[in-house]
């Protein structure tokens, strides 16, 4: 996800997933919830030890030390998004030099 007013840095996005399951299933209750839901979408085609298989495994992640190591990453580069009205005004508004009409 880009990081707040730098969309050029790029942080993680962490969701938050409570889920339940049953310890057990029977075999009818397995029959049952399978009547309930659509056909699978994805069938394996091939075995893991078929060579052309990668493997990869999930990793936890504690999102509050990853949110501290991008903290550096995140402050940097956000000025090209500064106001320029600390200035003051530019070109276009206010006194000056004006053109004049012949």
């Amino acid at each position: 996800m880009p990081t707040y007013k730098n969309p050029f840095v790029h942080g993680n996005m962490f969701l938050i997933l409570t889920i339940e399951f049953p310890d057990t299933l029977t075999a009818d209750c397995q029959k049952g919830i399978r009547q309930f839901l659509p056909p699978p979408l994805n069938v394996p085609k091939v075995k893991e030890d078929d060579p052309n298989v990668e493997l990869h495994k999930v990793t936890d992640l504690d999102p509050v030390a990853s949110y501290n190591a991008n903290k550096v990453h995140m402050s940097t580069g956000g000025e090209a998004y500064d106001d320029d009205d600390e200035d003051g005004p530019r070109g276009g508004g206010g006194g000056g030099v004006q053109c004049q009409q012949q």
